[in-house]
């Protein structure tokens, strides 16, 4: 499965995503702390990856709809 790990998701948790043979983009590992929600979904969308977070603003499916990307879930 093709992951965007948001930034406030914790680190063990992306490691064990990654041992299942995910892969695991994370926001911190491509050093793009602090965008916007909309430029993350954005990133999830043009490479078509499921967005794994805490922030709630992300079930907001009418500004974020995740059937644009891989899907959402939020934690």
């Amino acid at each position: 499965m093709k992951i965007f790990a948001n930034e406030n998701l914790f680190e063990p948790i992306i490691d064990y995503l990654r041992s299942l043979g995910n892969d695991v983009l994370s926001i911190r590992d491509c050093g793009l702390s602090g965008i916007s929600d909309d430029e993350v979904y954005e990133m999830a969308c043009k490479e078509n990856r499921v967005i794994i977070t805490m922030d709630k603003d992300f079930t907001r499916i009418f500004r974020f709809p995740p059937q644009r990307c891989g899907g959402n879930c939020c934690c």
